[in-house]
């Protein structure tokens, strides 16, 4: 029995004092010598389990400390454990600046050696091999790590930093590959590191596996760092499978492209989006009215053109399906009384034809508004508020339903617009705004 199977203590004693008194099971007749030895022999095992357990538990109370001295402490109650050199060898890599790469090799060397199938070891044992400039050991002790760990992604993530430092991106792409595959953790550096390495667009999107989990977290890699045109091939790539696309990470490329003023792009992932999830994304068939959902009957995407609704100190937002005598929903914003809330919360964009006449519609009820200030909807050309900025009026007190409208005529190069509903903070002394407010029946047709 090797330590690493070891009784606990207390079974051991357990086992100690059952031999006291009892005989070995279906043995009752047999000669009582044999008998004896027989339970000399357990005993004898067991007792070595004891003390094995024991130097055990004793190490790893002394490894606790976490100092240098303190592993060698422990590694002289458990000489044959790997661990407390490969232990030491971290405390020698730290800080990185003045690490002991020859000392480290040293401790790992031993750890390999006691433990020769701990695999990560042999990784360790290749940086320490690289650091001290051991080049072809280093890449030997890399390669006989993933003999005995072939799918770990933090072995092959170490060895595709070696292989690119090597300046050998061709072979560090299959590493790379499943270090993306194995951890999400690692990902976003596995994909910067193939990006710093010099690896053309086509090359890395030829490593990421074409899982839509990989690929979405691809695509966010490429949106946070500004990489929009890689971007869109991982976007045709995602699309072009059948699975549900993470909407997630897809709003996330559409508000980068709506950052850039790339409205082409933002169409084709609205259209994609439609296409593969209908059910949350259709627009209504034949349908001339350009606001997504306009009586709030799907799930809020908050993202895309469709409707985004963000929580705000001092208001409660939400969808009331009995506001109407009809059934149709409304979106209700209630307003708590201890604000004075600037609020604008509730958008949607909507993409449209520049120099066109449009007619806008909608359908408000309010019930107890106060201050000077109330909710009102704006329309405004997402990039140029000087090219078109229009409100409907003030909403203030209680009332019925009531529609609210706008005719404006887009100018020159407006293509995308804003549909916002604003309360404008009051500059008066009282006001903390109280009351609630309803919405629906957003429409938006063009004129002809």
């Amino acid at each position: 029995m090797g330590c690493g199977e070891a009784l606990g203590i207390r079974e051991v004693r357990d086992g100690l004092r059952g031999l006291h008194g009892i005989g070995l099971a279906g043995t009752t007749d047999v000669n009582p010598v044999v008998r004896i030895g027989a339970r000399v022999m357990l005993a004898m095992a067991l007792a070595t389990s004891l003390v094995a357990a024991t130097r055990e538990e004793v190490a790893a109370w002394y490894a606790r400390g976490g100092t240098t001295a303190a592993l060698e402490s422990a590694e002289r109650w458990a000489p044959s454990d790997p661990e407390y050199g490969a232990a030491r060898a971290r405390l020698l890599s730290q800080p990185i600046e003045s690490a002991d790469a020859n000392g480290m090799a040293r401790e790992l060397e031993a750890a390999v050696r006691k433990g020769p199938r701990r695999a990560i070891n042999w990784a360790n044992l290749g940086e320490a091999y690289e650091m001290a400039g051991r080049a072809a050991e280093a890449g030997g002790a890399y390669e006989r790590a993933l003999a005995l760990f072939p799918k770990s992604p933090q072995i092959n993530w170490q060895y595709a930093n070696y292989l690119v430092r090597s300046g050998d991106l061709a072979s560090a792409w299959g590493p790379l590959r499943e270090t993306v595959l194995g951890d999400e953790r690692l990902r976003a550096g596995a994909f910067d590191l193939a990006w710093r390495a010099g690896g053309a667009d086509a090359e890395v999107l030829a490593m990421i596996p074409a899982r839509q989990d990989v690929l979405s977290d691809y695509l966010d890699y490429l949106v946070q760092t500004g990489k929009l045109d890689a971007a869109g091939a991982v976007w045709r790539r995602l699309v072009a499978a059948h699975e549900l696309i993470d909407t997630d990470a897809a709003f996330r490329y559409f508000d980068a492209l709506l950052g850039k003023h790339q409205l082409d792009g933002l169409l084709t992932v609205w259209a994609d989006l439609e296409r593969h999830d209908s059910a949350k994304f259709r627009a209504e068939p034949g349908s001339k009215n350009l606001i997504t959902d306009g009586n709030f009957e799907r799930t809020i995407p908050n993202g895309g053109f469709g409707w985004r609704a963000v929580p705000v100190e001092g208001a409660k937002i939400s969808v009331d399906a009995t506001a109407t005598q009809d059934g149709t929903r409304a979106i209700e914003v209630e307003f708590a009384g201890k604000e004075n809330v600037e609020f604008g919360n509730v958008v949607q964009y909507v993409a449209v034809q520049p120099g066109t006449a449009y007619r806008f519609r909608a359908l408000a009820r309010r019930e107890g508004l106060t201050t000077d200030s109330g909710p009102r909807i704006a329309v405004y050309d997402a990039y140029d508020h000087d090219a078109l900025w229009a409100e409907t009026p003030n909403l203030l007190g209680t009332a019925g339903w009531e529609e609210q409208s706008l005719d404006f005529r887009t100018g020159p190069y407006t293509r995308l617009l804003v549909v916002q509903i604003l309360r404008p903070a009051s500059k008066k002394l009282d006001n903390q705004i109280t009351g609630t407010v309803w919405f629906t029946g957003f429409s938006l047709i063009a004129e002809h």
